[in-house]
């Protein structure tokens, strides 16, 4: 009889342990450290790696970004030397994530953190996919524009966590983060990069702890000249070879001005691939509805110019044709610096 008195006393005292252990754990779990003392300090340094595709049309960019935390949770210390390595979801976190992530976003690391011996808690995470940005295209193919990777908290108001920018490691000027030099994405060049602590106000005024890395890239409106801007062009003024062929010869003059609009049209059919499908004009969608207006005017004139001619007024047709030599080009020319400069 007295040997089950004592085991269950044994068994009464070890559930009694293990059950303050756990209730410690979920207190660990749940309270942030310092609460009650002002917000908890966590600091961060975001990394992104590469720029891996911005589709414009589609309003998202893919990146890959590297996110390093860390914090103090004295309750975590311990009196030997050791490091250890515990899952993210034993401790307590900021409950980070992407508010503006499109899809899923693949996570490279385990979801762990390294306790230091003084209760430093850091937590590594690489981030791998498709983000949204809201953009606004009319400026293509000239355009720049400001990117955004908005990191949030769940549940946690600035009050109760505060952000600070970090330093990869003691003397270097790099704080809070930095971007690649050269990104994998071809046709953009990020120009501008900055990584701040901001509130996240998803309602108005409920706001949520947030850090916000931005970068600014602008395209690369080269391709975009010599590809489609050069060559419209040359079609536009192949088109007006018609004003210096004699009126009376109507079917070179038709040929030129029916060739230059059968090519101006497949032309456009082309950059199908190359202009993003907006529902609102672009500069290049201005600089191309043009150039096929002034091409089709082109036809126009010459048919007018044909018919005086054979209808015995032929020294009207030549004056039109003298006319359009000047009034063409000058009109493509300010057409062209209103559309593509102004």
């Amino acid at each position: 009889m007295g040997r089950y008195v004592i085991t269950i006393i044994l068994a009464c005292s070890l559930a009694s342990v293990v059950f303050a252990e756990s209730e410690q754990e979920g207190y660990m779990k749940a309270d942030r450290p310092g609460k009650g003392s002002g917000p908890t300090q966590v600091y961060f340094y975001i990394f992104v790696i590469d720029i891996d595709d911005i589709d414009g049309p589609g309003q998202s960019f893919s990146a890959n970004i590297f996110l390093r935390l860390h914090w103090k949770d004295e309750r975590l210390a311990r009196e030997d030397d050791s490091m250890r390595t515990v899952p993210l979801a034993e401790v307590w976190n900021p409950r980070l994530f992407i508010v503006n992530q499109q899809g899923l976003l693949r996570m490279s690391l385990p979801e762990i953190v390294e306790v230091q011996p003084d209760g430093t808690v850091t937590y590594f995470q690489r981030y791998n996919g498709t983000l949204s940005q809201p953009l606004k295209l009319s400026e293509f193919p000239f355009d720049q524009h400001r990117f955004a990777i908005t990191f949030v908290t769940a549940g946690y108001s600035p009050k109760d966590v505060q952000f600070m920018p970090d330093r990869v490691r003691e003397g270097m000027e790099i704080t809070g983060g930095d971007i690649c030099e050269t990104p994998s994405v071809p046709d953009w060049a990020v120009t501008d990069y900055q990584v701040e602590s901001r509130p996240f106000e998803a309602i108005k005024g409920v706001k949520t702890s947030g850090i916000v890395a931005e970068f600014t890239a602008r395209r690369y409106a080269i391709y975009y000249v010599w590809q489609v801007i050069v060559p419209l062009f040359l079609i536009v003024m192949m088109s007006w070879g018609g004003f210096w062929i004699d009126p009376t010869n109507a079917g070179a003059q038709i040929g030129v001005a029916t060739s230059s609009i059968i090519t101006v049209i497949a032309y456009r059919f082309m950059l199908g691939g190359l202009i993003p499908r907006l529902p609102y004009m672009t500069r290049l969608d201005y600089f191309t509805l043009g150039s096929t207006i002034l091409v089709f005017l082109t036809l126009v004139e010459v048919v007018i110019t044909t018919k005086l001619t054979q209808g015995k007024i032929e020294s009207l047709g030549r004056r039109i044709d003298r006319w359009c030599r000047v009034v063409f080009p000058a009109t493509f020319i300010l057409w062209s610096i209103w559309s593509l400069i102004l």
